[in-house]
């Protein structure tokens, strides 16, 4: 009797899954929660190191409590590439701390639940300041124009009366009231403080009571009178020119020959200019900045 030799199966191929480590950049939204956590301080207890210095330079580091990488210190390879960049494994730290907790050799006294705690004890510091700034930051974003409420006056009654130059027949008026709407509008999309620039314009424009009655400054006066930069009022000037409302231009004044730069800002319409405005301003006691800033011309009736 012959006995059946045994053969063994043949063993299957097993083939063990591993993830690549990859260090992983953390995502934008992360960074944000974990800098609106930090207070601007280094993670550490009694380290009055900021995160971002006063010029608005980032001199803080972005710490891993389990590191990125196998070489790292408190490597654990349970871990996935995500959950090492996820914001519990993170902490905001000044360079000096991030060297003294990223050294193998400091391993024993930074440990992951040390390193854990200190973030949680940080963080619960700034939770409450963390959702203010967010929603400060949510409102820095408002357009500062939706609050603008503008207003025009139905018949300049109160402007003709002060004024009585600027009565006009009623198919003048019309075409007035059509121009002023449109000016508003303008007006309506222009940010404050160039409207605030405009303002200082015109007042400036008065005070030197130019004979043909344009608002007409020279670069080189509103530089010296305001105390800015010819840069900052090309700025201005361009950005008045954007909105269709003024700009910086070459023109001559006083009898000049020669052409300069001048800031002009654009009258409200070939019927009203804002001489007229500055002047019934004198007269009425309202402010300019009732007009350009708030934009109630009705405060002509």
């Amino acid at each position: 009797m012959t006995t059946a030799k045994k053969t063994s199966a043949p063993r299957a191929n097993v083939q063990i899954k591993t993830t690549l480590v990859k260090r992983l950049t953390p995502k934008p939204d992360v960074l944000r929660e974990l800098y609106l956590l930090s207070g601007n301080n280094c993670a550490i207890t009694d380290c009055d190191n900021v995160i971002v210095d006063h010029t608005g330079v980032v001199v803080g580091h972005v710490c891993h409590i389990e590191a990125a990488m196998p070489d790292g210190a408190r490597f654990n390879p349970n871990q996935s590439n995500e959950d090492r960049r996820a914001l519990s494994n993170l902490m905001l730290l000044c360079s000096n701390h991030h060297l003294l907790i990223d050294s193998k050799q400091n391993e024993g006294c930074y440990t992951v639940p040390k390193l854990s705690r200190i973030k949680l004890d940080h963080e619960k510091k700034f939770k409450s300041l963390g959702r203010s700034l967010k929603q400060a930051l949510v409102k820095s974003y408002i357009d500062s124009t939706d609050s603008l409420t503008p207003t025009l006056s139905s018949d300049f009654s109160e402007l003709e009366r002060l004024l009585p130059d600027t009565k006009l027949r009623s198919d003048l008026a019309k075409k007035r009231r059509i121009e002023i709407s449109s000016f508003i509008t303008k007006l309506s999309k222009v940010p404050d403080s160039e409207r605030r620039f405009m303002v200082s314009i015109i007042v400036r424009a008065m005070k030197l009571d130019r004979d043909d009655g344009r608002i007409c400054v020279h670069v080189d006066d509103v530089e010296s009178a305001f105390k800015i930069s010819q840069s900052k009022i090309k700025k201005l000037g361009s950005a008045l020119k954007r909105y269709g409302v003024g700009g910086v231009y070459l023109a001559s004044t006083d009898g000049d020959e020669d052409e300069d730069y001048h800031v002009i800002l654009d009258e409200p319409s070939s019927f009203l200019t804002w001489a007229d405005i500055a002047k019934f301003c004198g007269k009425s006691g309202h402010n300019l900045d009732k007009f350009l800033i708030d934009l109630n011309f009705n405060l002509l009736d």
